[in-house]
């Protein structure tokens, strides 16, 4: 699902909290009181909830009476925005979004200012936890203080180190010890180099930059092939006469057409 539209103000990209992949981070300063959403997803009525699958990309819409009226569910990625890749926070000091409700929709506040390439994580308002009868946040918190992050992590994007345990929305990944899941379009991947790769289809990264043209690249291998295009080597050639090419669909092409023949002259190959 790439090209997700963003506010200029975020991006999605990799998370600074453990075993997730996908994030977002700020790409300016967000003030305090900034509203966002509403969060999208579909109308799940109470009767129709399945309580034995996961519900971490759901959210409780509730009645005036404090009634559960329906979940907002994300579970399904046509229904998705990027306000759904906001994780949890998992303690009150790296909380800096809050939920809260307008009529029947799920929004996000600002709860302190929020610096560039800072996370942003989400959370109960304080007052809202006897309400929407949810265990004690910050209790809870308290119980698992062994797991927490003691490094001085400010959340900055991005490092890995424990599992997300906290409920709300949450970008969890699907993984075993064979398959890595992309949590923007579930494409499976057997190496973290590769889903991180992978990853920049979505993000829009390019690290890799050419240092004749300073074209950028998400992938070093189209960098190297683009190089070939300053430097003229030709790797790829013929074993059936002396063409080279630099690059693989150029001596495909070749191999394709008429001029194509046995020449009879010995093949000089390019080095790599």
């Amino acid at each position: 699902m790439p090209g997700i539209p963003t506010p200029m103000e975020v991006r999605i990209t990799w998370s600074s909290l453990p075993n997730e992949t996908c994030g977002v981070c700020a790409t300016a300063w967000i003030k305090h009181g900034t509203e966002m959403g509403p969060f999208w997803g579909e109308r799940v009525p109470p009767m129709h909830i399945d309580f034995s699958r996961s519900n971490d990309l759901a959210w409780e819409v509730l009645t005036k009476d404090g009634n559960v009226s329906h979940l907002v569910d994300a579970s399904r990625i046509r229904h998705r925005n990027w306000i759904t890749y906001i994780n949890c926070a998992r303690n009150v000091h790296e909380q800096n979004l809050e939920i809260f409700q307008i009529g029947l929709d799920i929004f996000y506040r600002v709860t302190k200012d929020i610096a560039p390439d800072q996370e942003l994580l989400v959370w109960y308002a304080p007052t809202s936890d006897s309400f929407l009868g949810i265990p004690g946040a910050w209790a809870g918190d308290r119980e698992a203080g062994d797991h927490r992050d003691r490094s001085g992590n400010n959340n900055y994007c991005c490092t890995k180190d424990e599992p997300n345990r906290s409920s709300g929305v949450s970008l969890s990944v699907a993984t075993s010890t064979k398959k890595l899941s992309c949590a923007l379009c579930w494409r499976g991947f057997n190496s973290k180099s590769n889903l991180r790769s992978h990853m920049r289809i979505h993000t829009l990264e390019k690290p890799f930059v050419c240092r004749f043209c300073d074209k950028r690249f998400s992938q070093s291998s189209t960098l190297r092939n683009h190089i070939r295009l300053h430097t003229g080597e030709k790797p790829y050639a013929c074993t059936m006469c002396d063409s080279a090419y630099s690059q693989l669909a150029g001596l495909r092409a070749h191999q394709r057409s008429a001029r194509h023949r046995k020449s009879g002259r010995p093949v000089v190959k390019r080095s790599t």
